[in-house]
């Protein structure tokens, strides 16, 4: 919707130039429903960061101000500039020129320090160069902005966690899954994927929960069936082995007490004479 002002009282106040300005503050407005708007304050460069809230309908239409004018010359700029940075980044990362790519990303965080894309795509840079203290740091950031899991961010944060399970970062997948799954429980992705996780790292009690959860919410997903059937023939398989293996065992100590018997001296006998 753009930006709003919000103000407890509505008294306009007179600049040094006798510009006239609302005493208050400016905040970026979205529409959640027709009874609920969400409300994001804008930082120093003019553009949404921070924890948003929702307000309702009646509130906002007492407390808030709409500021064209603030948002065609201050936030439509910056927003622009912020999405240029970031297209420059996913294009030179693309490209295979890491160094230039974690620039462009920077300085897009730094205009917004909780912007998605800039710091999923800091995260991937990190992992690419194996730089894994700084890939961590920015995964503790993302894991506490609300915005990556998103109904409408689900794509990204799905596609980001594989990323990092084909990285083989298998527990920053699943951390990061694990968090996607708390926001929406009812994703039938998010499990097979974290179950992928889990398996590469033989962690099959869990594999097997989160494929059957999978299964649960899409009895149609042939991608889980199929992998629930692969990892129970391992299992059924794994089991076989480990019989042989416990009966081969037996059989060998079985002949090693035969052969002790067999081969132990007999006994001398006294013979007693009258």
């Amino acid at each position: 919707m753009g930006v709003y002002s919000h103000s407890t009282k509505y008294e306009y106040k007179v600049g040094e130039r006798g510009s006239r300005y609302r005493h208050g503050t400016f905040w970026f407005v979205r529409k959640r429903s027709d009874d609920m708007f969400e409300v994001r304050p804008l930082n120093a460069h003019h553009v949404p960061s921070g924890v948003s809230r929702l307000v309702s309908h009646e509130d906002f239409l007492q407390y808030y101000t709409p500021e064209l004018a603030y948002y065609q010359e201050n936030t439509m700029p910056c927003l622009d500039n912020l999405r240029k940075k970031v297209r420059m980044g996913r294009r030179y990362f693309n490209m295979g020129q890491l160094e230039r790519a974690e620039q462009e990303f920077c300085d897009a965080v730094l205009l917004q320090d909780d912007n998605v894309d800039s710091n999923m795509g800091l995260s991937e840079v990190y992992a690419e160069q194996q730089q894994f203290t700084k890939l961590r740091s920015v995964l503790d950031k993302l894991m506490n902005i609300d915005e990556v899991f998103r109904e409408e961010q689900r794509h990204k944060f799905n596609e980001f966690g594989i990323n990092l399970r084909k990285k083989e970062l298998y527990d920053d997948a699943i951390r990061f899954y694990s968090k996607a799954l708390e926001v929406n429980d009812e994703d039938e992705n998010l499990h097979f994927n974290i179950a992928r996780a889990f398996y590469s790292k033989d962690l099959i009690k869990e594999c097997r929960k989160h494929l059957r959860r999978a299964i649960d919410i899409n009895p149609k997903m042939n991608e889980a069936q199929l992998f629930l059937r692969s990892v129970d023939k391992d299992i059924a398989f794994e089991k076989e082995m480990r019989r042989k293996e416990q009966e081969g065992r037996a059989a060998i100590a079985r002949g090693l007490k035969k052969r002790s018997r067999n081969d132990a001296p007999e006994s001398k006998r006294i013979k007693l004479e009258f």
